[in-house]
C-alpha cells in the first residue's frame, strides 16, 4: 500500500498518483468577511477525523470571534461539530489553509493530533463556489475516504 510521505518530502508540493493530484494542505481562496460552509460528508477510519483551518486573522462562528495572535487554527472534529458549520473569515490575506487531521494514541495512551505523515494526502476537486476534499489519514492505503468534506462560499457575511 502507498505511503506518500517520502514523495511529499522530496517534491515539497503536490504529487501525482494514478492520474490524481495529491496535496497535504490546500490554499483555499477567500475574501475578508466571507462566509464559508463546511460539511463533513462521511468518515471511515478507526481514528477520530477532523479538519484544520489556518487563518491569518480572525474567524467568527455562531457569534463568537476566535483570534490568537496573527494566526488562528480552527480544529473541527467529526464527533463534536454539526455535519454543517458556517464560519466567517476575517483576514487581510486572500486564502486560508485547509488540511485533514486525525487523533492518534501513543504507546502510553496519550492522545495527539496528527497530519501529513505516512499515507496522508488529499484529493481536492473544484465544485460550485468551493471545493470537495477526499482524504487519507496516516494509514498507507489509497481509498481517500477517511474523511470526506466540502467547503463552500455562502452569502451572509457578518459585520466586523
Amino acid at each position: 500500500m502507498p505511503s506518500f510521505e517520502a514523495e511529499f518530502l522530496e517534491t515539497n508540493g503536490p504529487i501525482k498518483f494514478k492520474d490524481k493530484i495529491l496535496v497535504l494542505v490546500d490554499k483555499f481562496p477567500v475574501k475578508n468577511n466571507e462566509k464559508l460552509r463546511i460539511k463533513i460528508e462521511k468518515t471511515n477510519s478507526e481514528w477520530k477525523q477532523g479538519v484544520s483551518i489556518g487563518i491569518e486573522g480572525k474567524c467568527e462562528i455562531n457569534g463568537e470571534v476566535f483570534q490568537k495572535g496573527k494566526l488562528v487554527y480552527i480544529v473541527l472534529w467529526e464527533d463534536t461539530i454539526p455535519k454543517q458549520l458556517d464560519l466567517t473569515i476575517l483576514t487581510k490575506k486572500s486564502y486560508i489553509w485547509v488540511k485533514n487531521i486525525w487523533e492518534n494514541t501513543d504507546f502510553r495512551g496519550v492522545k495527539f493530533i496528527n497530519s501529513g505523515v505516512h499515507g496522508s494526502a488529499m484529493i481536492v476537486e473544484e465544485m460550485p463556489a468551493g471545493r470537495h476534499y477526499y482524504c487519507n489519514d496516516g494509514h498507507p492505503d489509497e481509498n481517500f475516504d477517511d474523511i470526506v468534506f466540502t467547503i463552500q462560499k455562502v452569502d451572509g457575511a457578518v459585520k466586523e
